[in-house]
């Protein structure tokens, strides 16, 4: 009956997959970029659902987006932009975010691991976040077409101005219209995010789908059609110089996805609960107490099967015992003492003024005994091609090549001024990627702090440019906040390189051991254990500081039964030792960070539903702090 015509829905279906099917021309249309500016704040530790923290179920959603996307697109590049997650609460640092993955393809996996050593500890900068991923993420408006998915349970807490950095600086930015992921039911967030773009809810697990599945669609409408680039003239593609910013996050080399082998990882894990610690004796400020550690656990890992592949898919993970959690009520920090605590319980007690709080370990660098900017060895290979382009390669002058991605500025070497400023980004194989140059001699610094600095460096028109920069490696250190000249002998680190199993390293603290450049995670065996991510780059020390430990000794002269010890995580509290108190103080003497601390017991064991009795106790470093559990 439809002899001699073609009925109009059919002939629409056809135009669209016949668009889609043309070929498309090289240096014609835009790639298509995902960036995905995840909520790393302490709120995100707050349950889901049971047994699932936010943070666990934003992990999933990421992942799940990738996978729906992929389906119908696997040409899409991600990356991940994470704030919130580098400082604790007191610090309040309202700069506090970073880019963890950088663009790429296929980079499913890379993000997944990246994911799982992640954690939630910090404050909300949303709107620094926002302005930071337009300046520093959406870098190239001619040759990708960039998006955004905020995912977030909650809002800005920096004072900072969504709207006025999304009509400012993203709305220039971005291609097709942003989506914000809410993972609570919260009305007052939508009025709030509702400049930025889609507002959808995660709440529970049953709304997940829907949500991946109204991006993924929209997504795939956007990008059926390739995006046309602009026809500008070669040398516009080249950025203004610019010497007034120079805050881009580092990124992480993306990582090729395993085939057919699952990649296992050694990393630590606290103790299962019901073990209880050895007892210890209570000896003078140098006594040692036993730790239970593991730093050879090993990560779960299941499979997922999508587009045909076997993709590995990691579980997220957190490096700290978090069975349980409490909202941290408000307290005040106890007034400093000029002399020794009294012998009986030196609980402290609340007063009309807050003090100030204990200083926060941070990762420093030495200030002192770093070297000046060294002069790189390197040679420089060209060819002709059709772009002047620049690709940078890092060797240790014995046939080792590194993946790391360094910031490298170039610099005018007449003048001394700034061209150019990028990180050096390597593809899945590990081969940089080209970065397109006027020609012209440049002095190449690398690093950011500028570590290594060659000398001028002779760049032709229409030529592909190869330099290779000979590097040493970086040296990790350890010493004790404020007081560098006592070694940290207590202590043992677990050292390994992100991304890369069978790096794992356990090293003394008194140890400056050298390491390859690159994202490294850092466990000391302290208690409550301390955890970070550093980034070593070529030639430069790096210093952790850690805060002296003190005491609590448990003054008991009766049994009262096992006890657990719990520490601020953001803002709450987890449990992270338990102890027997069996009514012998010489074995109820435990060394810990300076900090606020509570301690959990119950009153009749026997009652195991009645709550628990809980007693907050702070420690300050070289001190000790008695309590009596009555």
């Amino acid at each position: 009956m439809f002899a001699g015509k073609i009925p109009l829905s059919i002939l629409l279906i056809l135009c669209v997959f016949g668009a889609m099917a043309q070929p498309k021309k090289p240096g014609i249309y835009k790639q298509p970029r995902i960036l995905i500016l995840l909520d790393g704040s302490s709120s995100m530790v707050n349950e889901w659902t049971k047994g699932k923290t936010r943070f666990d179920a934003a992990g999933e959603i990421v992942l799940k987006l990738m996978d729906s996307i992929y389906r119908f697109n696997d040409q899409v590049e991600f990356s991940l932009r994470v704030y919130g997650h580098q400082y604790d609460v007191p610090e309040n640092n309202c700069g506090d975010t970073r880019r963890e993955v950088m663009f790429s393809k296929n980079n499913y996996t890379q993000m997944s691991l990246r994911l799982s050593s992640l954690h939630p500890r910090g404050v909300s900068p949303i709107a620094y976040s926002l302005e930071q991923a337009a300046e520093s993420d959406f870098t190239d408006e001619r040759d990708y077409a960039y998006s955004l998915v905020l995912i977030t349970d909650g809002g800005e807490s920096c004072g900072g101005n969504i709207c006025s950095v999304v009509q400012s600086l993203l709305e220039k930015k971005i291609e097709f219209k942003p989506y914000i992921i809410s993972l609570v039911d919260y009305a007052p967030l939508k009025e709030q995010y509702k400049c930025l773009g889609n507002y959808l809810m995660a709440s529970k697990p049953s709304e997940v789908t829907g949500t991946v599945s109204a991006i993924a669609d929209a997504y795939r409408k956007v990008l059926a059609i390739p995006i046309a680039k602009s026809k500008l003239p070669e040398q516009t593609r080249i950025p203004a110089p610019s010497v007034q910013k120079i805050s881009v996050p580092p990124v992480r080399v993306p990582v090729s996805r395993p085939e057919t082998t699952a990649v296992q990882q050694p990393v630590i894990t606290p103790a299962p609960e019901k073990r209880a610690p050895e007892p210890v004796a209570a000896p003078p400020s140098s006594s040692k107490i036993k730790v239970e550690s593991s730093f050879f656990a090993r990560e779960k890992y299941s499979r997922v099967k999508s587009l045909g592949l076997d993709r590995v898919h990691y579980t997220l993970f957190w490096s700290t015992t978090t069975p349980k959690k409490r909202a941290v009520p408000k307290m005040e920090l106890p007034a400093k003492e000029t002399e020794p605590p009294a012998p009986k319980p030196a609980v402290p007690e609340k007063t009309t003024t807050a003090p100030p709080r204990p200083k926060p370990t941070t990762i420093a660098k030495v200030p002192t005994i770093q070297p000046q900017a060294k002069e790189a060895a390197f040679t420089v290979k060209t060819e002709p091609a059709k772009e002047t382009t620049i690709e940078v390669l890092f060797t240790d002058g014995k046939g080792k090549y590194y993946t790391t991605t360094p910031p490298v500025e170039l610099l005018d070497a007449a003048t001394g001024a700034t061209i150019k400023k990028f990180y050096r980004t390597v593809d899945a194989n590990g081969q940089p990627d080209p970065q397109p140059l006027m020609p012209g001699n440049y002095i190449l610094r690398i690093g950011s702090n500028g570590n290594f600095k060659t000398k001028a460096v002779s760049i032709n028109g229409a030529t592909r440019n190869v330099v290779t920069i000979v590097v040493t490696r970086g040296t990790l250190i350890f010493r004790y906040d404020e007081n560098y000249t006592r070694p940290v002998s207590e202590f043992m680190a677990s050292v390994r390189k992100t991304f890369e199993a069978g790096t794992n390293v356990v090293q003394k603290c008194t140890e400056q051991r050298e390491y390859e450049p690159g994202n490294y995670h850092v466990e000391i065996n302290t208690l409550p254990m301390m955890i970070r991510n550093i980034d070593l780059e070529f030639g430069w020390s790096y210093t952790i500081d850690i805060p002296e430990p003190g005491w609590i000794q448990f003054t008991n002269t009766n049994a009262k039964g096992r006890i657990t010890l719990w520490s601020v995580l953001g803002d709450q509290f987890a449990k992270f030792y338990a102890l027997e108190i069996s009514g012998n103080p010489q074995t109820q003497k435990v060394k810990l960070l300076p900090g606020y601390y509570e301690v959990h017991w119950k009153e009749n064991t026997g009652r195991p539903y009645e709550p628990e009795k809980i007693e907050k106790f702070f420690v300050r470093s070289n001190q000790t702090t008695e309590l009596e559990i009555k």
